[in-house]
């Protein structure tokens, strides 16, 4: 199987996780926290978008590649909101409230939209996590912001999302899904994603009381959008999605997949111990 489930446990004592475990810095930790408190959510909606028109998929591999992404990306659901409950013990009562916050603007859009539609959505932000992990697996002063604590959880779910990253787009290809409406699709889904994330981060700020410092924050957003401007860098890559003949395989990490696969789960990886099982 291309993107095999693993069953992984990572069990972050609350102990050891620092309240500001990115770059020491609050605003880049509830930056982060702000897309953890995300993904379950998000995550669940990306698995029902593929469930609902896997039935057009035809050929062998890809029907193999599904299997593995559901799986993956249910073990991201529940490894995140594991991460997310430790955020309560660290002051953050919010947890619950965003997620239903999400859960009610996913079921929302299940009612509204078609399933062709849900899934250009599941493409566009397949392609955002897509891209986002890239750039952590190779960019090594990047990990270094990490706690050594949490990096783990965010380079497994890095390496896995760079092994799934075309799966939603070869089944929406399959379901006769077309260049101008998953453009359209990914100009909106932007506009929603930051909106939902800014208010996430916005909630998390006024919880630390930083909200109304900007001398807290102002560092933070020079170090992402000037320098070293991650978000700055990513531009070229997520522009790249516009292109009629874009497909996420045009971006070829397989050697980059092939070295975190070995760090991470190899004889000797680093959650060679958190592994529990490989489907």
């Amino acid at each position: 199987m291309t993107n095999p489930r693993r069953d992984v446990a990572m069990d972050l004592d609350p102990a050891k996780v620092p309240r500001d475990w990115y770059s020491n810095d609050a605003f880049m930790t509830t930056f982060m926290n702000a897309l953890s408190l995300l993904f379950p959510e998000g995550e669940r909606s990306f698995v029902d978008s593929v469930k609902q028109l896997r039935h057009v998929v035809t050929d062998p591999q890809l029907v193999e590649n599904v299997a593995g992404f559901i799986g993956q990306e249910a073990m991201h659901a529940r490894e995140h909101r594991a991460f997310n409950e430790l955020l309560v013990t660290q002051g953050f009562t919010g947890v619950q409230k965003v997620e239903a916050r999400m859960r009610r603007g996913i079921d929302r859009s299940r009612r509204r939209l078609s399933k062709k539609s849900q899934l250009a959505m599941t493409c566009a932000l397949e392609h955002f996590t897509a891209i986002l992990a890239e750039q952590l697996l190779s960019d090594e002063r990047l990990r270094d912001e990490f706690h050594p604590e949490v990096l783990p959880l965010w380079l497994w779910h890095a390496l896995e999302e760079s092994e799934h990253k075309a799966v939603a787009f070869d089944v929406y290809r399959a379901a006769g899904g077309g260049y101008a409406h998953r453009a359209l699709w990914m100009l909106l889904t932007t506009v929603m994603f930051f909106a939902g994330q800014a208010a996430t981060h916005v909630e998390m700020m006024a919880s630390r009381g930083i909200l109304f410092q900007p001398w807290r924050w102002l560092p933070g957003v020079v170090h992402m959008w000037l320098w070293p401007g991650y978000l700055t860098r990513l531009v070229p890559a997520y522009l790249s999605y516009f292109r009629p003949s874009f497909h996420p395989s045009d971006r070829d990490n397989r050697a980059l997949v092939a070295r975190w696969r070995d760090d991470l789960f190899g004889a000797d990886g680093v959650l060679r111990g958190q592994l529990r099982a490989v489907a």
